[in-house]
């Protein structure tokens, strides 16, 4: 609860100890264990962890992980026990920490209390802390006054012991380097790329080493066991367009969604940029003035936005004429959003100074805050309300088929079934992997449900979105190891690329020892007939050698590499290179570099502190005695 008031307070706590752990705000406040008589989850150091506490850090947890899985969250009973592990593990380190503080003598003092309390965005209004507001919304989340400062001055003492331990981390320049290198640093490498695929039309095959080949690889053609099966097709189109929506269910509808069709106020505009950094010199902002004023001329004179914006914007829409589309408020910064939202239609600003530059601005259309029409919105909320019916509409008309032809089998479910009028597939034997059926098409979910399902028995597949099924399986085919003669085409073709796999350690070897001698890479590229490739110039992070493959640890060793130095046998897969790096390269301004890597030195030094404070919080544990109740995660 603590955690949804504060989260526009871009407090350090979602940030801090473990990247997994989620530090849960208040729970304290609510009475003695004596007078509540609450069940104990654990203790820590003696000090009790009550269970109630725990319930309640678990349901955060699980409401976490559901709003980030988007409604997808379906967790089984070992990642259940694994969340109330987290849950609990969160109280405990937190039970730790404020113990830590109490050993450093730490404190909070009213006033600090309360000036932290003032300054939190979810209790202001106009930028002042408005104790109205504050009431109202601890009294939505059911807390007095006193457990929310409780809980918050508990915060406030972990972040001090934060900044305690922090305050060890030191970043040093060389990291700092080697970090930005391996971030903008490119080479571009000469590469030789033996590849089977290249090799496979050109092998030989005798069919003795054929027989050969299959006898010892037999059980990679093995066919896997399939099935037949006889479906009756429900589609969901005729279904949808026969459900019948009232007017009363429409209405009803739009009063319980009514947030739905809120419209915040927007404006459509382009712009044209002329970039000048927020620290620039005078003499580099007279220029930008002198250019964007020009600019502002001709479009006094009448010459068009947009292809004025085409010839001299410097920003990324420049290409096409300026064009911002349509953005809400909050969407661009401070001062270019509050002029756009100022002009007319048609209208074109001044110049704006940003951070970016100097702006001009043409509001080619401006929507105020509004909400749509009920009838502005009746055919999209009738189509919304089909679709919501449907699945119960095709379980109906499921059933109804499994009604009518009760009692079928093998021999009379298709003709009962055509007799009946439904639409009625036929497919020959089909494999579950891949999901296609003959006769039917690719359908996973049906090809699924067929193999998990008896011999002349039933079964239906619902699906709102494609065709829906009642089917029976006709017949199964077990899983067998073929005759060379029935799989010959697919074995033939394994084998030939197994020879070009041979073909090309072969070659590998070759070229190893042509290089051992003293011989330059294209000279031995030449001598095998194959064309260097030039991979272009690319860069360490990632992780990838153009045209050859993805691995951080081969990419490593060519980085690794002297101008002019070529690389060992690399191998990706059934891939074998040598690679010669040719040129290498750290292309940026003065000033992007600087920007670069304070970024880095900050993200660095919060990488140390969390790393620090993870250390710490693992030292307390080990050192701390912490009993945890039977069965309390079950």
């Amino acid at each position: 609860m603590l955690r949804m008031m504060r989260k526009n307070a871009k407090s350090w706590v979602v940030k801090f100890i473990f990247a997994v752990l989620i530090i849960v705000f208040s729970f304290w406040g609510v009475g003695s264990m004596t007078a509540k008589k609450m069940t104990v989850a654990a203790t820590v150091n003696g000090k009790i962890i009550e269970r109630q506490a725990l319930d309640k850090t678990f349901r955060e947890v699980w409401q976490r992980y559901e709003q980030r899985s988007r409604g997808r969250f379906n967790p089984n009973e070992e990642q259940v026990r694994q969340l109330k592990r987290e849950a609990l593990d969160n109280l405990i380190n937190r039970r730790l920490l404020l113990e830590q503080a109490k050993a450093l003598g730490l404190d909070v003092t009213p006033e600090e209390l309360q000036d932290k309390i003032a300054r939190l965005p979810a209790f202001q209004h106009n930028g002042r802390f408005n104790p109205e507001l504050y009431r109202r919304a601890l009294s939505y989340y059911r807390q007095t006054p006193s457990q929310f400062e409780n809980g918050f001055r508990e915060d406030l003492l972990i972040e001090k012991v934060r900044l305690v331990i922090g305050d060890g981390a030191k970043v040093v320049p060389d990291e700092v380097e080697m970090i930005y290198k391996g971030q903008v640093e490119e080479v571009a490498v000469d590469l030789l790329k033996l590849d089977p695929r290249d090799f496979t039309a050109a092998m030989v095959v005798k069919e003795e080493g054929l027989k050969k080949y299959f006898s010892a690889n037999q059980e990679k053609f093995r066919i896997p066991e399939q099935r037949k099966i006889v479906a009756v097709v429900v589609a969901a189109a005729p279904l949808l367009e026969g459900i019948k929506v009232s007017k009363e269910e429409i209405a009803r509808y739009y009063k319980d969604n009514l947030d739905k069709y809120k419209v915040k106020e927007k404006v459509k505009a382009r712009h044209i940029l002329i970039k000048v950094g927020k620290d620039a010199s005078a003499e580099e902002i007279k220029k930008a003035k002198a250019k964007i004023a020009a600019i502002e001329k001709q479009l006094k004179e009448g010459k068009d936005f947009a292809e004025l914006a085409r010839k001299n914007s410097e920003g990324p829409s420049a290409s096409s004429g300026g064009d911002l589309g349509w953005f809400p408020r909050g969407a661009m910064v401070k001062a270019f959003e509050d002029e756009a939202f100022k002009l007319k239609d048609g209208e074109v600003s001044g110049p704006v100074r940003t951070q970016f530059g100097f702006h001009l601005i043409l509001v080619e259309n401006h929507v105020p805050a509004h909400t749509r029409k009920l009838v502005e919105v009746t055919p999209e909320i009738e189509k919304q309300l089909r679709r919501q019916a449907l699945p119960g509409v095709l379980k109906q008309k499921l059933a109804e088929i499994h009604k009518t032809l009760a009692g079928s089998d093998l021999k009379n479910f298709a003709a009962q079934a055509k007799k009946a009028g439904y639409k009625v597939v036929s497919s020959d034997l089909f494999k579950e992997k891949g999901g296609v059926i003959p006769g039917v098409g690719k359908d996973p979910a049906l090809a699924a449900k067929a193999f998990h399902t008896a011999v002349g028995k039933t079964g239906e597949v619902v699906n709102p979105d494609r065709n829906s099924y009642y089917f029976m399986v006709t017949a199964k085919q077990a899983s067998y190891l073929p005759k060379l003669a029935e799989v010959k085409d697919r074995v033939e073709k394994a084998y030939r690329y197994e020879l070009a796999r041979q073909k090309v350690k072969k070659l590998a070897d070759q070229v190893a020892a042509e290089m051992e001698k003293g011989k330059k890479l294209d000279e031995v590229a030449k001598s095998l007939k194959i064309k260097l490739a030039d991979t272009g110039f690319f860069r360490r992070g990632r992780g990838t050698i153009p045209g050859f493959g993805t691995d951080p640890g081969l990419v490593k060793q060519v980085f690794s590499l002297e101008p002019g130095e070529t690389s060992p046998a690399l191998h990706y897969r059934d891939l074998i290179g040598f690679v010669r790096l040719r040129e290498r390269r750290l292309e940026d301004t003065k000033e992007k570099r600087a920007e670069a890597e304070k970024m880095i030195q900050q993200k660095l030094l919060e990488y140390k502190r969390t790393h620090l404070m993870q250390e710490f919080v693992m030292g307390l544990r080990r050192a701390a005695e912490i009993k945890v109740v039977d069965g309390v995660l079950n």
